[in-house]
């Protein structure tokens, strides 16, 4: 025994809510079962704030965020009690604010921060979002990505980047799948197709939708449920379904979606449907695969390194609805190849996104990340005080 003190980790993700807060819990959780004094700084009305009051999770939890309504002072009062070795930022959007907060809370700690890109810039942004994006990354102590493909792409944009991007993979969503969501649909349930998530252009559902009176020529009881927050127009949607005749096969759930209800709603999906037209990674991929359902998705980003064709799921080019109403029919008409395919998809995604190895990539990041941020005399001299000031509790939620 050495008898240092556990590093301590900020682990910053405002939202509270949705796939980028699930995979931030994971995380904490894991990097608690290595030692780590993790504490998760989030939403005062955090999604498993009812659950965490009757179960404590096993990482301090710091609810200092609100929407539109963040006092600064008291955030920032918090960090320097927490005095962190490091912070770890989670970003996925909203990358200005996420720059202000990183600056900020590195002025009140003296700390090292590292970056999750879990997009490389906002969904359905352009030059200014792109901008932020690359601003907040070049700001980052090291930057991290879930897969190959993302790594080129961002060192594609920041050549300059190019030592401090590290590819660490995305975590298995297990936690989030009771064995109530991994039992197959009813029998007799008519076929279902499952798009779950934000629903934004860059998600394709359109292309889904165009794709329907195809699958409904070969499969005449198929049904598409459509779940999660609404981040476009409806209308268009709307006019597409009703134009193309498939307005009664569509379950329009819009909404955000509890982690309570994902069991039931997975369980009733046959296949579950990411027509994405771009995308970096996609947290709904591993939900779709800890349920062991079969995942139907196009060439984009980082999908291909998950799902492999034919094996553990279906891809097809963006963008085509002929091809998506293909590979849903093949899909469909033999759901025996298809479960199997659901369950090869749920294995890879154990083995490679364990928790536990993730956690030993971060933690050695970790050590790269705060040798090389050599911090001046000052800031250690200002840590260690704030080390032992004695401030008020952290609450736990």
């Amino acid at each position: 025994m050495t008898g240092e003190p556990p590093l301590r980790v900020a682990l910053l993700e405002p939202a509270g809510r949705g796939g980028i807060h699930h995979y931030s819990r994971a995380l904490a959780t894991a990097l608690a079962a290595a030692g780590t004094a993790v504490t998760l700084v989030t939403a005062h009305d955090h999604e498993f704030r009812a659950d965490d009051a009757r179960q404590p999770p096993p990482f301090a939890i710091a609810p200092r965020f609100a929407r539109l309504a963040t006092e600064p002072r008291a955030l920032l009062r918090t960090l320097r009690q927490l005095a962190p070795d490091l912070l770890h930022l989670q970003s996925g959007t909203h990358p200005l604010l996420h720059l202000g907060l990183l600056h900020a809370a590195r002025a009140a700690t003296g700390a090292p921060a590292i970056v999750t890109a879990h997009d490389l810039q906002p969904k359905n942004s352009g030059r200014v979002g792109a901008w932020c994006a690359a601003r907040l990354h070049a700001a980052a102590a090291a930057i991290v990505v879930h897969s190959e493909s993302l790594r080129a792409e961002l060192v594609a944009r920041q050549p300059r980047l190019a030592h401090r991007v590290v590819v660490v993979p995305h975590g298995d969503y297990a936690f989030l799948a009771p064995p109530a969501a991994r039992r197959p649909a009813a029998a007799g349930a008519p076929p279902t197709l499952l798009f779950f998530g934000h629903v934004h252009p860059e998600k394709g559902l359109a292309d889904l939708i165009a794709a329907l009176p195809a699958i409904a020529a070969a499969q005449p009881a198929v049904r598409l449920i459509v779940a999660g927050k609404l981040e476009q127009e409806f209308a268009p949607l709307e006019r597409l379904a009703q134009k193309l005749g498939v307005s009664a096969r569509i379950d329009w759930r819009l909404g955000y979606v509890p982690a309570a209800e994902l069991p039931a709603l997975f369980a009733a999906a046959t296949v579950v449907v990411l027509p994405y037209r771009a995308a970096a990674q996609s947290g709904v991929l591993f939900l779709a695969a800890a349920c062991e359902k079969p995942v139907l998705a196009t060439r984009v980003g980082a999908l291909p390194e998950t799902v492999v064709d034919g094996e553990s799921g279906r891809l097809v080019a963006p963008e085509d609805p002929a091809a998506l109403a293909a590979a849903a029919t093949a899909l469909i008409g033999n759901r025996a190849v298809a479960a199997e395919m659901g369950k090869k998809l749920a294995q890879r995604c154990r083995t490679e996104g364990s928790w536990s190895a993730i956690a030993a990539q971060t933690l050695a990041l970790y050590a790269r990340a705060r040798g090389a941020a050599r911090p001046s005399p000052s800031q250690g001299a200002a840590a260690s005080a704030c080390r032992r000031r004695q401030g008020e509790p952290i609450v736990r939620s």
